[in-house]
């Protein structure tokens, strides 16, 4: 008899739960597809940790208009899809930084066909994923400081990798200046 009042208060603790997550916008699962197997388990797909080729032009693009370090671009072309890898020398000629010059050799800062197609030739075997992303903003971070760099990467990096990059941005800048909760 103890096991039915068990059940119908688990019952009722996990409706509740379900309607009262319904209310607050911004959940953790709001864009991760889910599926319910037949014993009625939410599962997560692998595959919603996975960044699209679309993503990955999104992100190198945004990139590419904010900063002239090559190898930060670099590392999203094996990933992205043929048509952002086309955008990405005419976004480089357009970006904030055209034109620069480097301060040791003085030769202009650009991007080249020979340089996008060395990096298109190394895709890696597996997918770009939200780790990887993580990883990858807080090395621009600690580099730079600069949060315009890495902002069009927060909607594909986890939360911790989030926590991370405003951590290091805090202390960069002297103080508690912006919140992870934020940016979620």
């Amino acid at each position: 008899m103890g096991s039915k009042h068990l059940k119908k208060s688990l019952l009722i603790i996990l409706i509740i739960s379900i309607t009262a997550t319904s209310f607050f916008p911004g959940n953790c699962f709001a864009d991760t597809p889910m599926r319910v197997s037949a014993k009625g388990n939410v599962q997560i797909s692998a595959d919603s940790k996975k960044i699209t080729p679309a993503q990955a032009d999104k992100m190198a693009l945004a990139l590419t208009n904010k900063t002239w370090v090559w190898e930060w671009v670099a590392f999203f072309v094996p990933y992205m899809s043929p048509k952002g890898v086309k955008k990405l020398l005419p976004a480089s000629k357009k970006s904030e930084w055209a034109g620069v010059r480097d301060m040791t050799t003085g030769k202009k800062i650009k991007f080249t066909k020979k340089k996008i197609n060395a990096a298109r030739k190394m895709k890696p075997s597996r997918s770009l994923t939200r780790k990887d992303i993580d990883g990858h903003a807080l090395i621009i971070m600690q580099s730079t400081g600069n949060w315009s760099y890495i902002s069009k990467m927060l909607p594909y990096m986890s939360h911790k990798g989030i926590r991370a990059v405003v951590r290091c941005y805090n202390k960069k800048h002297g103080g508690k200046r912006k919140r992870a909760e934020d940016y979620f």
